[in-house]
């Protein structure tokens, strides 16, 4: 054998040659671990829970960030604080990532869509928008919730200027609860159960059909869509 081989020298910078090796190993293994679009759906909850709205808009893609400004994002959270320990509930139970479009279940029957940005996920879009009108499935589903959260503020936002004349929170309240809920329930039910079929639009119009023949009619006005009938 030779000496220098076996010598203690070059035995101490094999150790450490092979230590290091391990040490560089089980860093990039923590390091590169893979993170999927639930691990970034959970991290979003977590951050609603403790109010850190920062790190929740950091979760959120460009074209969103460029549109919203933090401060922007922030008001609207800190406005709505129900909506946000509900979102956060439905957030951390999330499930079902989909193939490479990353689409999320919710328990309530809707769904996040992630998109890649580099080695992470992020939400697409204005999920964290609880009343969000910018397409006409979004202005059903912000319906949908204000409606179920009896939020009467929120539905007038959705009403047409034309049909608006004589409206208010405390008119709606009167004609939505008492006798006239359960009608309004199985509405709400239907309209959910349809959210996901195709919606015809048409200029400024939209169209949804769902239910037992059934049709919701959208307008769109002031650059966002709201609710003209919903049948």
């Amino acid at each position: 054998m030779d000496a220098s081989s076996s010598s203690p020298a070059r035995w101490r910078r094999q150790a450490a040659w092979a230590l290091g090796l391990v040490a560089l190993v089980a860093l990039a293994a923590c390091a590169g671990r893979p993170r999927g679009p639930e691990d970034t759906v959970r991290e979003v909850a977590k951050a609603l829970r403790e109010g850190r709205w920062e790190r929740a808009y950091a979760h959120l893609d460009e074209s969103y960030r460029r549109r919203v400004t933090l401060e922007e994002f922030r008001r609207h959270l800190e406005a709505h604080p129900d909506e946000v320990r509900h979102l956060a509930g439905l957030l951390g139970h999330a499930s079902g990532a989909q193939d490479v479009s990353a689409t999320v279940a919710l328990p309530d029957g809707d769904a996040l869509v992630l998109v890649r940005d580099g080695s992470d996920w992020r939400i697409r879009g204005n999920a964290l928008d609880f009343y969000d009108q910018s397409s006409p499935r979004a202005a059903i589903r912000a319906f949908v919730r204000a409606m179920e959260r009896r939020r009467y503020d929120v539905v007038l936002r959705l009403v047409p200027n034309a049909d608006r004349e004589g409206m208010s929170e405390e008119r709606m309240r009167e004609s939505f609860e008492g006798e006239a809920r359960e009608e309004i329930d199985r509405l709400l039910a239907a309209l959910r159960e349809g959210l996901s079929g195709p919606i015809e639009v048409v200029g400024e119009r939209a169209t949804l059909s769902y239910g037992d023949g059934a049709t919701v009619q959208l307008l769109r006005e002031d650059g966002v869509w709201k609710i003209e009938d919903p049948d």
